[in-house]
């Protein structure tokens, strides 16, 4: 049963086709006197076809039949709309989308044919109606769905995704017809084009959006390619990661904890009174300085230091009260003395133990020797547990850290010419270091060959102490390359927090590394303490 809505004006054209439709046993009909009336009615009739007489052209009914058949779209209503006439004994039927179907009057099987002729036009109505539904549908899928999609053609973008425009921040007026490397770039990329190329051999590949604000989000580019066309030529599925770069970053920081952990496995454990004596040595710490159980017990702690090295400490509980001060990501490195004379370093963790009435009672002391053997036979602290989280996200190889910081060892313990010295560098993203700071002196490194100014060069390191008497910092490439010395830091240190005592050396460094990539040294004139430094935080003590 197909049913028609009937606009009956009271035409010769409407009679002739109610004549023709009343009788039909495969007709709903429903008649309704003008084209207003029809638009008002035809959401309770909800017809399969709309018959019309044809207004003259120049009838404003015409403007008013197509909003008609608008509005029936916009609600999701999608019936055939023909407009007739009768012409020298012939009906003819105008469909809007398909044009004219002329049917003779006066035969047998007119009836028939009008009837054949709704059915086609309804027939097309309803996969009309079913192909837009199921286009509404998948566009509504893509729309919602946490996945932006670039169709690329020629190398630009002929289309994009709701999702695209609201991670980029980009109108979509601003993405058609821009290549997508305007927008998305990669670490395999260097070169114009060359993440077109990457993308059409790898057909993945990790990247990045840059959005309007100039925010890098985290993505993955899968190419879906064209059989025709440049290569990139196809659909482009971007998947943001941040989530998943968030989750990455975390598993790596548990990895790093982890490592450590196996690597402390083996742990000292001292209890030290209020004065300094040691009242308690577990075996591994006993084994690790060298002596025999009962030689520590009772002894001060200042027996496990180098001599010299506590002259300007008036009781040595002061230094691992310091630890205990800290931040636990902050871990404090002491350089040791063996009973034997070699040196070692041990990684301490302390917690002060008080009374009842906040009176300090002892000290717990919990370390790790962190001492590995050079090449040239020497003892000298091992970095390989922890300097790989300080160096995440940095240009800075593992030896040149190694080299920087065993240069600032020497200056705490030596200074020059038995003078202590304090000093700091900068080591890494040396380009935006070398912009917020400015020169003090003739940078006395200017002009000399790279291999004349490697920090890891022994004789170099030794220059080092001499120039370490100026005023300003070092800074250094993350290859290990002395830029300049004398460097004096331009930023603001209000936003600062550091711990007490720490001067305007240590706080100009800890504001630069905040705004860079790099790692900031401290060398402490007073105990030649060593602080590293990363985004504007203490997060090692060497003393």
């Amino acid at each position: 049963m197909v049913k028609v809505l009937l606009v009956h004006n009271g035409s010769n054209p409407a009679h002739c086709v109610k004549k023709l439709l009343a009788d039909s046993l495969q007709v709903e009909l429903y008649e309704v006197r003008s084209v207003p009336e029809g638009k008002d009615r035809h959401q309770g009739i909800m017809p399969d076809i709309i018959l019309i007489p044809l207004p003259e052209w120049s009838d404003p009914m015409i403007h008013t039949i197509t909003q008609w058949q608008h509005r029936c779209t916009s609600e999701g209503l999608h019936p055939g709309f023909l407009l007739f006439t009768v012409q020298n004994d012939s009906l003819t039927f105008f469909d809007i989308t398909y044009g004219s179907m002329p049917i003779r009057l006066n035969q047998s099987d007119t009836g028939h044919q009008v009837i054949s002729s709704i059915r086609q036009v309804v027939g097309r109505s309803r996969v009309e109606r079913s192909l837009r539904e199921d286009y509404d549908h998948h566009n509504r899928i893509i729309c919602h769905m946490p996945l932006s999609c670039l169709d690329v053609d020629e190398g630009l973008i002929s289309r994009t995704t709701p999702h695209f425009t609201q991670l980029s921040g980009f109108d979509e007026s601003e993405i058609l017809g821009k290549s997508p490397e305007y927008f998305i770039s990669s670490d395999s990329a260097s070169q114009p084009g060359d993440i077109l190329l990457h993308l059409y051999h790898q057909k993945c590949i990790e990247g990045a959006i840059t959005g309007k604000n100039g925010e890098h989000v985290p993505c993955r580019l899968t190419l879906h390619s064209k059989e025709s066309g440049l290569p990139g030529d196809g659909l482009w599925f971007i998947e943001d990661r941040r989530e998943y770069a968030v989750i990455s970053s975390a598993l790596r920081e548990t990895e790093y904890e982890c490592r450590e952990q196996l690597y402390l496995a083996e742990t000292l454990v001292i209890r030290l009174g209020p004065d300094g004596t040691i009242s308690f040595v577990n075996p591994a710490a006993v084994r690790c300085f060298g002596y025999e159980p009962d030689e520590l017990t009772g002894k001060s702690v200042g027996i496990l230091f180098p001599s010299g090295t506590l002259q300007d400490v008036t009781n040595p509980v002061s230094l691992f009260l310091e630890v205990s001060d800290e931040s636990s990501s902050a871990i404090h490195i002491f350089e040791h003395c063996k009973k034997n004379g070699n040196h070692l370093w041990i990684a301490w963790t302390s917690r002060g133990l008080y009374s009842s009435d906040n009176e300090l009672t002892g000290i717990i002391c919990i370390g790790t020797d962190m001492t590995e053997q050079a090449s040239n036979g020497e003892e000298r602290i091992s970095t390989r547990v922890w300097r790989d989280r300080i160096l995440s996200y940095t240009d800075i190889s593992p030896e040149v850290f190694d080299a920087v910081l065993q240069a600032c060892m020497e200056i705490g313990r030596e200074g020059r010419e038995g003078k202590t010295i304090g000093t700091s560098f900068l080591v890494g993203d040396s380009e935006e270091v070398l912009k917020r700071s400015r020169q003090l002196i003739l940078n006395p490194f200017s002009g000399h060959p790279p291999e004349m100014r490697m920090v890891s060069v022994p004789d170099v390191r030794e220059m080092l102490k001499e120039y370490a008497l100026l005023d300003g910092a070092f800074v250094v490439t993350g290859d290990g390359i002395l830029e300049a010395a004398g460097r004096y830091i331009t930023l603001d240190t209000s936003a600062v927090s550091l711990p007490k005592g720490m001067g305007t050396r240590h706080s100009s460094v800890a504001a630069l590394t905040g705004v860079t990539d790099a790692i900031g040294f401290v060398v402490s004139e007073s105990g030649g303490k060593v602080s590293i430094m990363k985004k504007g935080k203490i997060v090692k003590v060497i003393a």
